[in-house]
């Protein structure tokens, strides 16, 4: 795990932005695997050789004739029922979704559609060196700091130097801009071995604050 060059004011800028005092967040033992993932998808673009698993509700009720698990065919396109076709390479799940319950207006009311992808990935791909997340406020070194693929946030935070004396132990937070919340952490379950917050995976664009 090495450190990249960061600037002073980068440094003051993201940690008012990202942080702005303690507001709005949720405990990373309140936040559900299915958000989880939710989060992961939000800003994957769908590309050749994805697996989509559609789901779409009406009236509160699954529509299980129009969902199900469909491979993009090689024009980038899916075939919904009811709705015709829809190219899906180059997009992201969430606005694919929202043009499949417009082709849906005219048989239900109020469609809900969630797509979920399954990525495969080629044997012997090659993985990510390092991950690139944002460190600000109460720690040791505040920078951007290149950590391993899955770190968790424990391990960044051995990275940045540990807390600062004047760090609150509790006030962790991890800033991901495809979740609602910031999640927020106590360095007292990370050290004992919580299975929930050390099993949080750090991705790139992360930014983790520390007040």
């Amino acid at each position: 795990m090495k450190r990249t060059a960061f600037g002073f004011a980068l440094s003051l800028a993201l940690f008012a932005t990202a942080c702005g005092g303690t507001g709005p967040f949720v405990w990373i033992q309140d936040v559900s695997p299915a958000q989880l993932q939710e989060a992961a998808i939000a800003d994957y673009v769908i590309k050749d050789g994805d697996m989509l698993t559609l789901r779409m509700f009406a009236n509160g009720q699954p529509q299980d004739a129009i969902g199900g698990q469909q491979k993009l065919r090689s024009d980038g396109r899916i075939v919904v029922p009811l709705a015709g076709e829809f190219v899906a390479k180059g997009k992201k799940p969430a606005a694919l979704a929202k043009e499949i319950e417009a082709g849906l207006k005219g048989q239900f009311q109020g469609p809900a559609v969630t797509i979920l992808v399954d990525a495969p990935q080629p044997w012997g791909a090659p993985q990510p060196n390092t991950v690139p997340i944002s460190v600000v406020g109460e720690v040791k070194n505040n920078g951007v700091f290149n950590v391993d693929p899955g770190a968790n946030v424990l391990q960044v935070l051995a990275v940045a130097g540990g807390l600062s004396d004047f760090a609150a132990t509790d006030k962790i937070f991890v800033v991901r801009k495809s979740l609602p919340q910031r999640i927020r952490f106590k360095l007292e379950d990370l050290r004992n071995g919580d299975k929930k917050s050390l099993s949080f995976a750090i991705q790139p664009g992360d930014v983790l604050v520390v007040e």
